[in-house]
């Protein structure tokens, strides 16, 4: 199998995450609601009251916490892997391989959130969401002007864009959510995986339609 597969593939398991959240939530002993909790909630160690006090006070407890951390971990890692296989694919190189370390630097940054549970170091692990979805919108922009109009399938380019936005819209709603607004009437679950989930689905996207490419082209026959 060629790099370019693997970096594929690599891009499509880091769904993995989805499934693992599935999963955690429904061994909640209390139901794991969609709207109101967080991704990170998931992956927190504590059972008990969360952001006592504060408005967006909820209960917490999830006995399969190993599961979700390590699925972010394992997801983080796979886009990293992707991202650093695909570094000479690209057809524009120079932000082809801008778009490869900053999604290189954003899948570090998913590794970080899965090893810092949220109730063990609430800034840290803050910090490191804040800061990996930048990363990867600024790794996206980057990428999508490697391969716009470019022999990469059209898909690509265009969901990048589209995924991009998406997310930086979802992130803005989610920040309102937090300061009290619930901009267009969401909570905090749901403007939460616009704007993280969407990055997710986006992966892979772009990794399966790599991948369908390069076995579409194995199949069309050498002249000789």
């Amino acid at each position: 199998m060629n790099k370019l597969r693997i970096a594929a593939w690599s891009w499509v398991l880091a769904a993995l995450m989805l499934p693992a959240q599935l999963l955690v939530a429904a061994q909640w002993p209390r139901p794991y609601r969609w709207g109101s909790h967080l991704i990170s909630d998931l992956g927190s160690t504590m059972c008990g009251i969360a952001d006592a006090g504060a408005r967006v006070e909820r209960y917490v407890c999830s006995p399969w916490f190993v599961l979700a951390n390590a699925a972010t971990i394992v997801s983080g890692l796979l886009l990293a892997l992707g991202a650093l296989l695909l570094w000479s694919f690209w057809p524009r190189r120079r932000s082809g391989r801008a778009a490869s370390v900053f999604l290189m630097l954003g899948g570090l940054g998913v590794v970080g959130v899965g090893l810092v549970p949220w109730d063990t170091d609430p800034e840290l692990h803050n910090l490191l969401a804040l800061v990996q979805a930048p990363l990867q919108w600024v790794g996206m922009a980057f990428l999508a002007c490697a391969t716009w109009n470019t022999s990469v399938p059209r898909l690509v380019p265009r969901v990048t864009v589209a995924a991009g936005i998406v997310s930086v819209v979802g992130f803005a709603l989610f920040l309102g959510v937090v300061a009290g607004e619930a901009p267009l009437g969401l909570g905090l679950g749901v403007s939460e995986r616009i704007a993280f989930d969407t990055l997710t689905i986006w992966s892979v996207i772009v990794g399966a339609s790599l991948l369908v490419a390069s076995y579409r082209r194995d199949a069309v026959p050498t002249a000789r």
